[in-house]
This record gives C-alpha cells, sequence and structure tokens, in this order.
C-alpha cells in the first residue's frame, strides 16, 4: 500500500514538472529527437528518472508548432504522457492530449500485472466516458458515460459477450434513477424499472 502511494505521490509530480504548454527550450531535460508528426512541427521526448535508479520512469512527448504570425517563435506543447509508476520496466498509465495540450485519452494498468484496465476518454478535458476491463480480458465490462463530469449512465456485460446486460441511469451522478436489463440478448437494455 505504501508504494502504491508512493508511486502515486512520484507520478503526479512527475506529471506537473513536464506537463502544459510553453516555449519551447532546447536544453530541455534529456531531450531526444524522434520522428517528425502529420501536420508540421517536430517531437522530442523528455525523459525523467523519478525513483533515481537510472532508468526513465516518465517519458513526455512534446510537438513543437511555430507560432503562424511569426514562425520563430515555438511553442512546445505537450501530446502525450506515458508512466511506469512501480517501476517495474513496463508503462502503466498513457495519457494523450489534443494539440492545445488538453488532455483527451487515458489508458491505466491500475494492478500493474501488464494488462490494460482502465481507459479513460475525455472532451475538452472534461471526463465523457470510462471503460473497464477484467483482469485478462481485451473487452471492457464496464461502460460509464458522464455529463459534465458527472456519471449519468453505467453499462455492464454480466455474461461475458461484449454487450450490456444490465443499465443504470443516474441523476446527477449521484444516485440511481432507473435499472434496466437486456431481455433479448441483443446489447441494449430494453426492461426498466425505477430505481428505490
Amino acid at each position: 500500500m505504501r508504494l502504491s502511494a508512493a508511486c502515486l505521490i512520484l507520478f503526479v509530480v512527475a506529471l506537473s514538472a513536464c506537463s502544459g504548454a510553453q516555449p519551447a527550450k532546447k536544453d530541455s531535460m534529456m531531450p531526444d529527437p524522434i520522428a517528425p508528426v502529420t501536420g508540421g512541427g517536430s517531437s522530442i521526448i523528455e525523459k525523467g528518472d523519478v525513483s533515481g535508479d537510472g532508468k526513465p520512469d516518465v517519458w513526455g512527448y512534446y510537438k513543437e508548432i511555430p507560432d503562424p504570425a511569426n514562425p520563430k517563435v515555438v511553442t512546445k506543447v505537450l501530446v502525450k504522457k506515458e508512466a511506469d509508476l512501480n517501476f517495474d520496466g513496463r508503462k502503466d498509465i498513457l495519457r494523450e492530449f489534443d494539440d492545445e495540450g488538453i488532455l483527451r485519452r487515458e489508458e491505466a494498468d491500475l494492478d500493474f500485472d501488464g494488462n490494460l484496465d482502465e481507459i479513460v476518454v475525455y472532451d475538452k478535458g472534461v471526463l465523457k466516458e470510462k471503460h473497464v476491463f477484467r483482469s485478462g480480458s481485451s473487452r471492457p465490462f464496464i461502460w460509464k458515460y458522464f455529463e459534465e463530469g458527472k456519471m449519468n449512465r453505467m453499462d455492464r456485460d454480466d455474461n461475458g459477450d461484449g454487450r450490456p446486460d444490465y443499465c443504470e441511469l443516474w441523476y446527477a451522478g449521484e444516485k440511481i434513477s432507473k435499472r434496466g436489463w437486456d431481455k433479448d440478448g441483443n446489447g441494449e437494455c430494453d426492461y426498466w424499472e425505477n430505481a428505490d
């Protein structure tokens, strides 16, 4: 438990140290040029060693974008961040950002077994969807949907066929208003009842 808490704290510190949009600096933390990305600009990888073992545990992928009004002014924008939270050599979390540096997607291995546990989708940095995976499965079994960052629906695959069998509608992310079941096996909840 202490290791997980320490890893999480170190990850947050490492992310905050290498995030956001800022003017590009040629002497950044261990820059490592990679192939240019589509749409212009060049990419830079910054690596960080949070654990102090001499191996990188945090990787920041940045895109250099020239200012259209003044091409000599270049802005460095974070487009992807990866981290090895438990220092076992495997990347446990991946965050993708849009061209403005705003979070749009996150993938995480929360139990450090090397398998995907969760995909989180954002719209302009606001939580929209969360897909949860069973241990060892390649497809989600819980889908959570959010409006203005609050959960308004949850679907669950109880029989393992990759489609929802059970659904919940939520009021303001705080209270279940309706429960539904897929009675005909088509992946859509067709029988609903009010929650107590």
